[in-house]
């Protein structure tokens, strides 16, 4: 299984993760005894979900305020908003996280059934969903088969189908307990495709006059919707998105005024700069530390 969190930049006063939703649409991992909470503030630019099995009660904090969470709980995170783990204990605790990328929620959604509103800041029960422990067993069995999956070959395959009943559950109880489907606001839908939009092209350009092109809205007015949502600048957040993705490719042997290319910047000195801002060293020693000194020696113009 792949590890859950494989980046993180800070962003304010919290940190951005990012993990394989990118290049799969979905993540996921299993944290067992032993592997205790990561109590800081972090965002992300993909749905989570956390299915918590821990013993010892906890809080969930997001956008500001603190949430009780205990056995049998399922944790909701909309995209962009910032949370964390909170405990009084320093011991393990047991969960299954899920990230998933706007793209993959809206391939498992049909014309009756959205999956957004699940993930919505909207509804009454965001962002725990108190399920109990009966409720709770049939998660438990899906996790199991998640982690013991029975195929060599095709085991994205069969992950994925786990993850499609997951969230059949999820809906089926969302309903449920918020007795009703959430407003999904055509802002938080515009956000949710301006962000998939720019994973799926990074490489290209991304002004806003594009951006606007793209969407069929006025610049000015994406720009602040947003802010408004994310809390965070457009520009910065495709910068960061840019900066992240190069990292991931400077683990590859390829030459880093081509990585500057692939990830949108035209531009050398502004690709270093921005990276340098960013990440705090410049691309070159960035790479030097994760793929050795021999292999990062670029020339660069």
């Amino acid at each position: 299984m792949s590890q859950f969190l494989t980046g993180a930049e800070p962003m304010g006063n919290a940190v951005r993760f990012s993990n394989n939703t990118d290049q799969y649409g979905y993540d996921a991992v299993f944290y067992q005894s032993g592997q205790n909470i990561a109590g800081f503030l972090h965002i992300h630019d993909f749905f989570e979900f956390v299915i918590y099995l821990g013993e010892e009660p906890i809080r969930y904090q997001v956008a500001g305020k603190e949430y009780p969470v205990e056995f049998g709980d399922v944790l909701i995170c909309d995209m962009m908003d910032e949370h964390r783990l909170l405990c009084d204990r320093n011991e393990s605790h047991m969960r299954f996280s899920v990230g998933l990328s706007f793209g993959f929620v809206m391939a498992c959604s049909t014309k009756d059934d959205n999956l957004l509103q699940i993930f919505s800041r909207n509804s009454s029960c965001y962002p725990v969903l108190h399920l109990g422990a009966l409720a709770i067993h049939k998660y438990v069995e899906l996790i199991q088969q998640f982690q013991n999956c029975p195929v060599e070959r095709g085991q994205r395959v069969f992950h994925q189908a786990i993850l499609h009943q997951m969230l059949a559950y999820l809906q089926d109880d969302f309903l449920r307990i918020n007795g009703t489907g959430a407003t999904i606001t055509r802002q938080d839908t515009l956000v949710c495709e301006l962000v998939n939009y720019i994973n799926l092209h990074i490489g290209e350009d991304l002004s806003l006059k594009t951006l606007g092109l793209v969407t069929n809205y006025n610049p000015t007015y994406l720009s602040r919707t947003f802010k408004n949502i994310t809390r965070s600048p457009l520009k910065t957040y495709i910068d960061e998105k840019r900066i992240n993705t190069a990292k991931l490719l400077m683990s590859r042997d390829i030459p880093m005024t081509e990585i500057a290319l692939q990830v949108g910047y035209q531009n050398y000195s502004t690709f270093y700069n921005t990276f340098k801002r960013l990440a705090g060293v410049s691309p070159e020693r960035y790479a030097r530390e994760i793929r050795g000194p021999e292999k990062a020696e670029q020339e660069i113009p």
